[in-house]
């Protein structure tokens, strides 16, 4: 994994927080309340994105869209070879809202989320557990979600990965 730190400066995370605060907040706005130019903000914003230190996305609720159904699901892989290839197969699975190769004794952690409990076993039954060299899965169901994500973090220095772990 190659990794190379972005500088960032005041500006830089004063821009992040209030885009965190506001995602919709115009170029504008933000000069505005920075005192720069708007070519300054547009500028600073292009790098960021362009870096992937920011991503623009719109979340939606998922309880509030019929998918009631929140999981998260450990996998082990074996034989261990085959790591790659379940991460690749479990990319394209669209109920899969989150994917991380772990340490400990489990080796993938994903998040699932389905309308129901029904839906959860069709996607386990038919799209996870086919896939080559799954060997064994814990599931946990989440009854409750309080806190989808954070949004009040200061923005740190960050490192940069050129590739995926």
């Amino acid at each position: 994994m190659k990794e190379h730190s972005l500088e960032l400066n005041e500006s830089d995370k004063s821009l992040i927080c209030l885009l965190k605060k506001d995602g919709r907040m115009s170029f504008t706005d933000i000069a505005a309340e920075l005192n720069v130019s708007v070519s300054t903000v547009r500028n600073r914003y292009s790098r960021l994105v362009k870096e992937g230190v920011i991503h623009i996305l719109g979340w939606v609720d998922p309880t509030k869209t019929g998918f009631n159904s929140y999981n998260r699901v450990t996998i082990e892989v074996s034989p261990s070879n085959l790591l790659e290839s379940v991460v690749g197969a479990l990319m394209k699975i669209r109920e899969v809202s989150f994917l991380a190769v772990t340490s400990g004794p489990t080796d993938i952690e994903i998040n699932l989320i389905c309308k129901d409990n029904r839906h959860l076993l069709e996607v386990m039954k038919n799209k996870i557990f086919t896939i080559e060299g799954v060997h064994n899965t814990n599931s946990t169901v989440y009854y409750s979600v309080y806190k989808w994500a954070e949004q009040n973090l200061e923005a740190p220095e960050i490192a940069l990965d050129d590739e995926p772990i």
